[in-house]
């Protein structure tokens, strides 16, 4: 049974799959990166940047959820990359 079409993941399973856990890991990286760290001493150059801490805080978190998401990303498509090379070897090395 060389067919692939059941081994498919539908793509809002995928999505779920990877900003939920990103989601998380933001919540954890904001909370230890700003317990160390002022937004305010953070700014470059002493930038004269008009931004509120909160809007900071929120920047910060949707940086860190873009980062843990894009790890996500590359680590669920190396599994899949990876269990469809091994049910290929498996497929072509059986008897039919």
């Amino acid at each position: 049974m060389n067919d692939m079409s059941g081994m498919q993941i539908p793509f809002r399973q995928k999505c779920i799959v990877t900003l939920w856990p990103s989601f998380m890991i933001a919540i954890v990286a904001t909370g230890l990166f700003f317990s160390a760290f002022d937004p305010s001493e953070l700014y470059p150059y002493n930038l004269d940047i008009e931004i509120n801490v909160v809007g900071a805080y929120t920047l910060g978190f949707f940086i860190f959820w873009a980062l843990s998401a894009i790890s996500s990303a590359i680590t669920l498509y190396f599994a899949i990359t990876n269990c469809r090379k091994i049910h290929a070897d498996q497929s072509s090395h059986s008897p039919s």
